[in-house]
């Protein structure tokens, strides 16, 4: 990662704060959530942002392994206050998706977008995911929310060789990490200021113009049967309209969906 050398601590009472927000920096740990969440006394600031230089746990949704390389992708985590209540951190999931949406087109704009309910990628292929978790703060809920973007990365494993990228590949040139790590933390904190649930139209539509989700093909799981169908739309509280192969329309969606290939 392109910081200054003195800026990675195990220590977190150690931590760098830049202008802007309070940033901890770690050397090696294994998930930059969980770290946030067994540290409630870190939460007193909105935005308070644990990032690592090298993530040996990290985790997707469903507990799936997220695959990142030391020193040269971007694993972090930030703990985002809502101004009003909610249930669930769906809404924040796609607040999150926008704000890594609106900071990586400045560098790769044609060709990105995102994939509910958490993933961003280029063409077909992931080079970022969001993992968000709610946690108790004072009584009314906080949610942290783990991201983590292939930077610099050119060379995947062979399970994910064929479904992943990075945006040096995509760009063919190095990026600065710590920049855009910020450039994130500025997105998602714009988004934040008038967040509400239902989300605004106009955030659900940039959302949709962002997406390539709608009108996919998946698989879903209907009263524990698997169905196929077609994704028709996004509800303002994050969740999906589905239409099923035999025509029936599922409202609210939230559950696992695998898209088809195509």
């Amino acid at each position: 990662m392109n910081c200054p050398p003195h800026a990675y601590t195990s220590d977190h009472s150690a931590g760098i704060m830049n202008s802007a927000y309070h940033i901890i920096y770690l050397d090696k740990v294994d998930s930059t959530n969980t770290y946030l969440k067994n540290h409630p006394e870190l939460w007193e600031h909105d935005l308070i942002t644990v990032v690592a230089a090298e993530q040996t746990g990290g985790r997707g949704r469903h507990t799936r392994k997220w695959h990142s390389e030391p020193g040269l992708d971007l694993t972090f985590s930030t703990l985002c206050i809502p101004p009003r209540p909610l249930n669930d951190p769906s809404c924040i999931t796609i607040i999150a998706g926008l704000g890594v949406y609106r900071c990586l087109r400045r560098y790769c704009d044609k060709g990105l977008n995102l994939k509910w309910p958490n993933d961003i990628l280029y063409g077909n292929k992931k080079i970022g995911g969001i993992l968000c978790e709610m946690v108790p703060k004072h009584g009314a809920p906080a949610v942290i929310i783990g991201i983590g973007i292939n930077i610099n990365t050119t060379a995947f494993p062979d399970e994910i060789s064929s479904t992943a990228s990075s945006l040096k590949a995509v760009t063919g040139k190095e990026h600065d990490v710590f920049t855009i790590c910020e450039g994130i933390l500025d997105e998602i904190g714009v988004l934040m200021r008038d967040f509400r649930v239902p989300l605004d139209r106009l955030l659900l539509d940039e959302w949709i113009n962002a997406s390539a989700s709608i009108g996919r093909k998946v698989l879903f799981y209907n009263n524990g049967r698997e169905e196929s169908g077609v994704i028709s739309g996004i509800n303002p509280d994050g969740s999906l309209v589905l239409v099923s192969s035999t025509g029936d329309r599922i409202d609210s969606y939230k559950d696992e969906i695998i898209y088809k290939l195509e």
